[in-house]
């Protein structure tokens, strides 16, 4: 019997081994790539938003997969990021609605709802200045 089969099987897995990774995990499963270049200044918002927001809400551009909230992608930008002459209002106003549920909450007088007061003052603000920016991209 021939070693040659076995050989090729040998060097296909190992190809598979190295390339599959590389493939699954590359810039989509990075979370500092995805929103692609994320203008200055949006990165604190990026990191509070990851650390105080992401176990409840899914959004692309930070990579995270929440269980409880809505996917802020799909509620604040359903068609996708923003474009054309209103883009910058559109952003926000997307901002301000960010804001809004972050400060005052969102039906909190219902359990599992968003509660008032997650973040305060200028972290509050860096989220949604971060939210308004990447929601829809991706």
């Amino acid at each position: 019997m021939s070693k040659r089969p076995f050989v090729i099987f040998a060097i296909v897995l190992v190809t598979l081994a190295v390339l599959v990774p590389l493939w699954a995990f590359g810039a989509d499963g990075d979370s500092e790539n995805r929103s692609g270049d994320l203008p200055a200044g949006l990165e604190e918002g990026q990191t509070l938003f990851e650390t105080n927001c992401g176990v409840c809400h899914s959004l692309y551009a930070a990579g995270t997969d929440g269980n409880f909230g809505p996917d802020l992608d799909l509620l604040l930008a359903p068609s996708g990021a923003p474009t054309g002459p209103t883009a910058q209002q559109t952003i926000e106003a997307t901002e301000t609605r960010v804001l809004n549920a972050i400060e005052n909450g969102v039906d909190s007088t219902t359990p599992g709802r968003m509660p008032p007061g997650i973040l305060a003052g200028e972290q509050a603000r860096q989220v949604a200045e971060y939210v308004g920016y990447v929601a829809g991209r991706g």
